[in-house]
């Protein structure tokens, strides 16, 4: 690890397909981007908030990014990942608070979510190799507890780059035996994308059966996520690990550019189902965020921060909203939400979803429709629970709050 001052930036679509984006510099704690001709004659955006890339070079606002624009900070970890890098960067002498953002871009390098990539890379590369998710879970919670230079490397190669607080490893799954392995950037013929979390030290021991059953649930409920699964531990005693699809991956090698750059304490459905039109242009897709806007409500999934809504791009242009991630049970900051619905943070109810549906006119009898489907699904919780596994003071912590009115199958 080292510091960096300038990074070329490239949008990698597939392997050997490779786009220029531009350069990004570090002068007197600023941060600084000059795009590249081609792309600018593209006249494609990388984000919404940067809608007019233009020549020059672009000096980065002060907030909320660190200097950085935000889609560039897309690319940086949260929670997990960050604490890989700053404890490689102790270990490896370098005081964490020095570290800028072009020195965490460049641990991310090829390795971050979505298209961008990073140039030059300032970590060592790993073989690609068959994973041990328990010996992987181990290493994690010895990292949390303080661990040894030597767990670093793998562990920020293998689950460094996504978002989130938990631990996590980015793999590949054999489609067909479902074997793992980790360190390929191209899949296998006959393998995909994944990642796997791991519990973090506030979790419940059966947080992995708990993220799965609220898929299932969702998925009842009308939403549109991506293919999840639970993968065993090797031992009777633990609980399977969550394990979802990579949407951000197409086929073995193929990328989306992904961007999720909220992180205003402000941030309402109303405004993310407004963005929603104007990036995608679809009506459909507005109501599919309007769904979810419910769900999280009746879920009571409150830590519904702005990293949890993404969208993606193709190589055309052409944006639209990335499936629903990170559902699960949540109390969220102080009990609210962290995303408000008309405002109302503390307290929102079906009041609030209706009048919001109402100021995009969409029809009454459609949004009863997926009230009714989403409060049809949550009073299952139960059932899906038990379906995945989840333990059964889960089942009754989590019920007595979502499903209070279905007794169901025993507790």
């Amino acid at each position: 690890m080292k510091h960096v001052g300038v990074l070329a930036v490239s949008l990698r679509w597939g392997e050997g397909d490779e786009e220029a984006v531009g350069r990004l510099a570090a002068r007197d704690g600023k941060t600084y981007v000059e795009f590249d001709d081609a792309f600018l004659a593209s006249g494609r955006v990388l984000s919404w908030f940067l809608r007019t890339p233009r020549p020059g070079v672009l000096q980065g606002p002060d907030a909320p990014f660190s200097g950085l624009h935000g889609v560039f900070d897309d690319s940086l970890p949260d929670g997990w990942g960050r604490l890989l890098i700053h404890r490689r960067a102790a270990a490896s002498k370098i005081n964490p608070l020095s570290l800028t953002p072009l020195d965490m871009l460049a641990c991310m390098g090829e390795w971050a979510m979505g298209a961008l990539v990073y140039r030059p890379e300032t970590e060592e590369p790993v073989d690609t190799g068959a994973i041990d998710l328990d010996r992987i879970a181990a290493q994690s919670r010895q990292v949390l507890k303080g661990a040894p230079e030597a767990l670093f490397p793998t562990l920020l190669r293998v689950g460094g780059s996504p978002g989130g607080a938990r631990p996590k490893a980015v793999v590949c799954h054999d489609d067909r035996s479902g074997d793992l392995i980790h360190g390929a950037l191209v899949a296998p013929e006959g393998w995909s994308h994944w990642l796997v979390k791991f519990r973090g030290k506030e979790d419940p021991a059966d947080i992995g059966p708990i993220e799965q059953a609220y898929a299932e649930m969702a998925r009842t409920a009308g939403l549109t996520l991506p293919p999840t699964c639970l993968l065993p531990s090797g031992s009777p005693k633990t609980p399977a690990y969550f394990a979802a699809q990579r949407f951000d991956h197409v086929g073995p090698a193929g990328r989306l550019h992904l961007h999720a750059d909220f992180r205003q304490p402000s941030l309402d459905y109303k405004t993310l189902m407004i963005l929603t039109f104007q990036l995608t242009k679809d009506h459909r897709q507005v109501v599919e965020m309007f769904r979810r806007a419910a769900f999280n409500l009746f879920a009571h999934n409150r830590d519904d921060h702005g990293r949890q809504f993404a969208y993606l791009m193709d190589r055309t242009g052409r944006w639209s909203l990335a499936p629903a991630y990170d559902l699960t049970y949540a109390d969220g900051p102080g009990g609210e939400h962290s995303t408000a619905i008309l405002g109302e943070g503390r307290d929102p109810g079906e009041r609030q979803l209706r009048a919001m549906a109402a100021e995009f006119s969409l029809p009454p009898a459609d949004v009863t429709g997926i009230i009714d489907q989403v409060r049809g699904a949550v009073d299952r919780w139960r059932e899906f629970a038990e379906d995945s596994g989840v333990g059964r003071t889960s089942r009754s912590r989590i019920g007595s709050v979502i499903a209070p009115r279905r007794t169901g199958r025993k507790p």
